[in-house]
């Protein structure tokens, strides 16, 4: 790499974790860094670990090479233009200007994207929808959040919005959400409700690996714990996980009905963990829900980037905001 070449930053900013990524203007990965989310809900710490982790991976891709931007996804609203996050709960901002603090930082243009559509475009432009012009990305999680592509373009909505898919309402008078709503798709399918179901098993003693693993503290039920309770026989477990696919499965028919896609590109860190099977029981069930004429029309995919999708599509965005505006160095 030529020493006058630029390299660009994608961060990750998680609720628990913080990943830094640097790449060249063609999205090769020189580096990467990563830090844990301070656990304090105070904008400045927030800052503090994420400016830290960009200096990091920023050294770590080697000296002499200017920084030609960055993109950081965050969840939540955001005021992409301005560069403000309106509001992310577990992390203490509210209408922060972080775009322009972190321009000041590092002398280099700062963007920000909403964390689920970053990665969407990750995969759009270096991963699983390659090529496609009109697709959806549903990544599963402690939530459900999603993008969409139409005509090869991120779509982002009136407000920026665009992509709730967790929100969809499955099932009227369902299961809690954290939104407020009931039966929403996050609360029928994200790993929180396969947690949720899975230690209502566990209780009547359909579940007694994860059970002695977990008891019935819901936050030690991570997709590994999960995983691992299957693997030593929780049939309870099993009947959680395959109910969460079967209601993801109905949520992706409804996508196909509305958007038409030609790909929908499944991710996130369940799908990760349980893989291949878990995404043909969603597609099993999605195409039980499908109206005559729609079975086959749309092709679903595991994500190909995994971990590196959210910040790929960051990087994207600071290096398409540069290539649009190269002595601007604006802001966003």
């Amino acid at each position: 790499m030529a020493k006058d070449e630029r390299i660009y930053v994608g961060v990750d900013l998680g609720g628990t974790k913080i990943l830094a990524v640097a790449f060249d203007s063609k999205l090769k990965v020189l580096a990467t860094e990563k830090a844990k989310t301070p656990r304090e809900a105070n904008a400045s710490s927030v800052v503090a670990a994420l400016a830290e982790a960009v200096r990091r991976v920023i050294e770590a891709a080697g000296p002499g090479l200017a920084l030609g931007g960055v993109g950081v996804s965050v969840p939540g609203p955001l005021d992409r233009a301005k560069g403000i996050v309106r509001y992310t709960p577990n992390m203490g901002f509210k209408d922060y200007k972080l775009g322009q603090e972190l321009a000041g930082m590092f002398g280099a243009p700062a963007y920000l994207e909403n964390d689920v559509q970053a990665g969407v475009y990750g995969e759009l432009r270096a991963g699983a929808l390659r090529g496609k012009l009109n697709a959806v990305g549903v990544f599963v999680g402690t939530g459900i959040g999603g993008g969409i592509v139409i005509d090869g373009k991120l779509y982002r909505g009136a407000t920026g919005s665009a992509g709730e898919v967790g929100h969809m309402i499955l099932h009227e008078g369902g299961a809690a959400c954290g939104c407020g709503n009931y039966g929403c798709l996050e609360a029928l399918a994200s790993r929180t409700a396969m947690a949720k179901d899975a230690i209502g098993q566990a209780a009547t003693g359909k579940a007694p690996a994860l059970y002695s693993i977990a008891g019935s503290d819901l936050r030690k039920c991570r997709s590994s714990v999960l995983f691992d309770s299957i693997e030593s026989g929780d049939k309870g477990v099993k009947k959680a996980v395959d109910r969460a696919a079967a209601w993801l499965g109905v949520g992706l028919a409804n996508l196909v009905h509305v958007l038409n896609p030609e790909a929908i590109v499944v991710g996130g860190g369940v799908v990760t963990r349980f893989g291949q099977k878990f995404l043909d029981r969603a597609i099993s069930s999605m195409e039980d829900h499908l109206m005559p004429g729609l079975a086959g029309t749309a092709q679903v995919l595991l994500s190909e980037l995994g971990d590196l999708a959210v910040p790929t599509g960051a990087a994207c965005v600071a290096i398409e905001g540069a290539e649009a505006s190269p002595a601007k160095g604006a802001t966003r």
